[in-house]
């Protein structure tokens, strides 16, 4: 499984967190002991426990376990 791979757009990473908590249009996720809010609306219906790649505070896809 992939844990990181550059933006096509700007050549940023984007990197794979795991969903803590669902905040409406938004959820909480975590990595390495890091927690931030993303938006979630482009990989909807999110749940608590998956996998998404994101970039710039954006889910841009879910990654399948």
């Amino acid at each position: 499984m992939m844990e990181s791979c550059n933006c096509i757009t700007c050549g940023d990473v984007a990197v794979l967190v795991s969903v803590i908590e669902l905040r409406g249009p938004s959820a909480l996720v975590e990595r390495d002991g890091v927690r931030e809010e993303v938006a979630v609306e482009l990989v909807a219906p999110v749940k608590v426990g998956e996998q998404l790649l994101c970039h710039a505070g954006v889910a841009l896809e879910r990654v399948e376990q």
